[in-house]
């Protein structure tokens, strides 16, 4: 081969080069450019399923945070309403309105044998409680109804968020 020859080859060959690099580097950038969308878009998708997914929460939160204030309202009056009670009792009690008294054997320490003839017994020998002791049985018999609706209070927002959240117990 000649030099006349060789150097429009050579040329041609190097233009054929450059413009395989030019097309390779368009074709990369729009492959970059295709993946940068696809990544802007799943970020958008995400961010917007994150924020669908707060607002939902959120909407349960205040849903069960209203609830639970309502059932801790309806404890508060239904032990004002006891406490009441109770006062009045104890009131009526020391007045002597109501007087409070506990069946007593008729005999010392007898046992009795016939269940018949006790059930049926109206007018069994009883003693009547001092105000003081009655109003301490009183006392004792509310703490533990003040004890039974505050464990039922707790096990209704144990429900109530459990059942708000879906939450799933063994």
């Amino acid at each position: 081969m000649t030099a006349t020859t060789w150097r429009p080859l050579a040329t041609c060959l190097l233009c054929a080069a450059l413009a395989g690099w030019t097309v390779q580097g368009w074709r990369k950038d729009a492959s970059i450019a295709e993946l940068q969308r696809a990544a802007a878009t799943s970020k958008t998708n995400a961010a917007t399923e994150l924020a669908q997914a707060t607002a939902r929460v959120l909407t349960l939160e205040r849903a069960a945070g209203a609830a639970l204030a309502q059932r801790a309202d309806h404890l508060t009056q239904d032990q004002t309403h006891a406490k009441t009670e109770r006062d009045r009792f104890n009131a009526d009690v020391r007045s002597g309105a109501v007087r409070l008294s506990i069946p007593v054997a008729s005999g010392q320490c007898a046992a009795i044998t016939d269940t018949a003839t006790a059930a049926g017994d109206r007018y069994q020998a009883r003693a009547e409680l001092d105000p003081a002791t009655a109003a301490a049985l009183d006392a004792i018999a509310g703490d533990g109804d003040d004890a039974t609706r505050q464990l039922n209070a707790c096990i209704d927002a144990y429900n109530l968020v459990r059942d708000t959240y879906h939450v799933q117990t063994e």
